[in-house]
């Protein structure tokens, strides 16, 4: 495993353990995930991918098809939603072999901790 496929990898663990405050763990008896105090948690949110360049949401003004901005991201918590899957395109992160894109992993760090200070959890989903 190269050592950048070890970073997503990491990456993808730690943005949905450490996007919110709480930590997140697994009861191996109920199979269910549990915050600190060992009381069940129930997910709800959706999924964020973006598959053409730039890979990524924009970030400027609200657009319904093409945005996660702060108007998006109130009205993902106002909904109810705790939960973002969020497609990191491996096209985005290596766009030359060899050559990994710093800026566009940059952004996407900057987007979960975003959404980590709106209580709203990251599962990192690498494609």
């Amino acid at each position: 495993m190269s050592t950048i496929t070890k970073m997503i990898a990491a990456a993808s663990v730690a943005g949905l353990l450490n996007s919110v405050d709480a930590k997140i763990g697994i009861n191996s008896s109920t199979r269910q995930f549990v915050d600190d105090n060992g009381r069940s948690v129930v997910f709800h949110g959706v999924n964020v991918v973006y598959k053409v360049d730039p890979y990524i949401p924009t970030q400027g003004e609200f657009n319904d098809e093409l945005s996660l901005n702060d108007e998006d991201i109130s009205n993902l918590v106002d909904w109810g939603m705790n939960f973002v899957r969020l497609g990191v395109m491996w096209e985005a992160v290596e766009r030359t072999e060899g050559v990994y894109d710093t800026a566009y992993l940059e952004k996407i760090n900057n987007l979960i901790t975003k959404l980590g200070e709106a209580g709203i959890y990251t599962l990192v989903d690498a494609h």
